[in-house]
């Protein structure tokens, strides 16, 4: 199992330095570079299947070792990822923060910085935000959530989805790019024309394995949308009283811009979604 967790470590974190390398210097992403980078994803995702499961079981056995043997770890767990913090990534935040001055990242990352110094910080704002109805109910549908991600995981690796996922969005994204479909990061107009004319044309459609997955996840979202919305626009409100009325005006133009792309693709979803009822 050691093994396992090594073997998983390592090429995520493989994974992690190659794409830095290929797409940290482009100033836009194209669907034909996604495509390209497809395999690797493939790869991790054959990998976690052969080792997550065993990962998982060697890592829990460990914590509830820990546990057991020292009241305290969970508090000095906090406190040595505070000390790596500081060591490791400390002036990397400050560097973005001081390089990024009046932008909506710059304040909010100057924001965290300035409230959670310490894990006594994070305690507070928990004490403060969080009661105990709240408590219960995320640490229940947590433990929902976690039971119904290794249902989906355990039926992905055994119908053998990766590969087939895979196969479908690297066609996808092939017939994709060209024409005015040039940035990844625009699905409206150009981009959704053309996987639109993808699917009219007889393409490949969306495996029945991955759409058990986005349908799940519409699921999920709707359910936290539902039980959690209020909650989350008031903390929301609480960040944005401390931001200015330039970063505002900036968050306000990303999620109006998140919200026309969410409801392009879900357009393009909903006219092609598949028809899984005969499996």
């Amino acid at each position: 199992a050691v093994v396992s967790t090594q073997s998983m470590g390592q090429q995520g974190l493989c994974y992690l330095i190659r794409s830095a390398e290929r797409y940290g210097d482009s100033p836009t992403v194209t669907y034909d570079q996604l495509a390209g980078d497809l395999p690797n994803i493939s790869h991790l995702g054959e990998l976690s299947c052969k080792h997550a499961v065993k990962c998982y079981k060697q890592i829990a056995k460990a914590v509830k070792k820990c546990m057991r043997s020292n009241d305290n770890f969970i508090e000095e767990l906090f406190g040595n990822a505070q000390i790596l913090y500081r060591v490791k990534a400390q002036d990397i935040v400050n560097e973005f923060i001081a390089n990024h001055q009046n932008t909506l990242f710059g304040e909010l990352a100057n924001l965290a910085v300035a409230n959670f110094r310490s894990i006594n910080d994070v305690k507070a704002f928990f004490a403060e935000y969080v009661d105990r109805d709240l408590e219960a109910q995320v640490s229940s549908d947590a433990q929902v959530a976690a039971r119904e991600v290794q249902k989906l995981a355990h039926q992905w690796c055994k119908s053998g989805c990766s590969q087939d996922s895979t196969d479908f969005l690297q066609e996808l994204f092939g017939n994709m790019h060209g024409g005015q479909c040039v940035d990844a990061a625009q699905f409206c107009g150009a981009c959704q024309e053309n996987a639109n004319r993808h699917f009219k044309s007889g393409g490949q459609q969306i495996p029945c394995c991955l759409d058990d997955i986005l349908q799940k996840g519409i699921a999920a979202y709707d359910y936290v949308s539902a039980a959690y919305g209020a909650r989350i626009d008031e903390w929301v409100g609480l960040v944005s009283q401390e931001l200015s009325d330039e970063a505002n005006a900036k968050a306000a133009e990303f999620a109006a811009e998140v919200n026309r792309q969410s409801a392009c693709i879900a357009d393009a979803y909903d006219e092609h979604n598949p028809d899984c009822s005969s499996r």
